[in-house]
């Protein structure tokens, strides 16, 4: 019986060839077989449309590593669009704004982005290559908000990287539901519309640090001649007020310090020849041991 299987066999497959039509259909569907696996790799999406609409993703989680491998999908009525999950660069392009100040500069900002959740990408801006424009343009949309509402020192700082955190979380409102992940937005070019280094939007800085430095100098100096001329006041009434209270202490106190500046001064040469009765020894007289 084992020997009518075998010879059986050979002949059933000589039957199915020997019909062409039915050696093709074979053949489709193995190549449908072959075509419904997908080898999905790990830095890519797999977005399955069904009619036109998506399905479901394949590899959509956050962690890349569990997601390649093979997968299934049904050839003609379902597609695959394949999205990038790899981190991607695009820059605003030179961008004219006004600070509040009222300087005009040109800026560029760099923004490092990867798929973050692939369907809502998809829906939002197609395929990572297709994605590019839009996120200039809402990048250079957010660049001109922001800016405005700081001075030019505050533009040269946020070049410098403080304050980076405000304008990625301006960004990141304006995409929000989008699907992108965003790992870096910082300015990489300031310069004057004209293309001109900023050296003088920096001297036209130092020039009004300067003059606001020179005015706040000039009113400390005011005060303090106020202050000076109020204390002087209030030194003059306590010493006529203590005058009049003991006049024979205030003439005795009044020669003391005229002694000491006359007499006392350390490396002073000055040589006075008086007589024991002169009027400016008074204090001296019948104070003798």
């Amino acid at each position: 019986m084992a020997t009518d299987r075998a010879a059986a066999g050979p002949g059933a497959w000589t039957a199915v060839a020997g019909h062409p039509l039915a050696a093709l259909a074979l053949v489709a569907i193995g190549a449908l077989g072959l075509c419904a696996l997908t080898p999905v790799p790990t830095d890519r999406a797999a977005l399955v449309l069904r009619l036109g609409q998506p399905v479901r993703v394949i590899n959509a989680a956050a962690d890349r590593s569990r997601g390649d491998g093979l997968a299934l999908h049904v050839p003609v009525i379902e597609q695959v669009i394949w999205l990038d999950r790899r981190q991607q660069t695009t820059t605003a392009g030179d961008t004219v704004i006004t600070t509040r100040d009222g300087q005009p500069l040109a800026v560029n900002a760099a923004l490092v982005w990867r798929v973050g959740d692939p369907l809502r990408f998809y829906q939002a801006l197609g395929t990572p290559d297709r994605a590019a424009g839009p996120l200039r343009a809402i990048l250079a949309s957010v660049l001109r908000q922001q800016l405005a509402r700081a001075d030019q020192a505050g533009v040269l700082a946020l070049a410098r990287g403080e304050g980076a955190g405000a304008l990625r979380k301006a960004f990141m409102q304006d995409i929000a539901g989008y699907g992108v992940a965003v790992t870096d937005l910082s300015l990489t070019r300031v310069v004057l519309p004209d293309g001109a280094p900023l050296d003088a939007g920096i001297a036209r800085m130092t020039t009004r640090a300067e003059a606001q430095a020179a005015a706040i100098s000039a009113e400390g100096h005011r005060a303090a001649q106020v202050i000076r001329a109020d204390a002087e006041a209030r030194a003059g009434q306590i010493y006529a007020a203590s005058f009049g209270a003991d006049p024979e202490f205030h003439d005795f106190y009044r020669a003391m310090q005229s002694y000491d500046a006359a007499f006392a001064q350390k490396g002073s040469h000055t040589t006075l020849v008086l007589s024991p009765d002169n009027a400016y020894l008074r204090q001296f007289r019948g104070k003798a041991p």
